[in-house]
């Protein structure tokens, strides 16, 4: 898994290429609890090139929604392959997640 960090119209868009899983989550974790330390006021997750995700790397990105939740950030995602797709509507995670078609919808928001 790979992640770049980029900035755009205000917001932390977070791009993650590969897989998603126990060997990956820790790295994902590391980044986006920093920033959510940093207080980002949007989060956006780009998971456009994601080729797998497991409950690890899901539970992450709950617990990244509960941080930013303390102090009223947002954590949006964007660009979701279907078969990623499939696993949020699955465990009903696209009723608890911001999900966008894209980063320009998720910036608009």
């Amino acid at each position: 898994m790979k992640i770049a960090i980029t900035e755009n119209n205000g917001a932390k868009v977070l791009a993650i290429s590969g897989d998603i899983d126990m060997f990956s989550s820790p790295q994902l974790r590391k980044e986006l609890l920093g920033l959510i330390d940093k207080k980002a006021g949007k989060l956006i997750v780009d998971f456009r090139d994601v080729t797998y995700i497991d409950s690890s790397g899901i539970a992450t990105f709950v617990e990244g929604l509960k941080g930013v939740m303390v102090y009223g950030g947002k954590l949006r995602f964007a660009s979701i392959p279907a078969g990623i797709m499939e696993i949020f509507s699955f465990s009903k995670l696209d009723k608890v997640f911001q999900i966008y078609d894209s980063i320009e919808d998720a910036l608009n928001s």
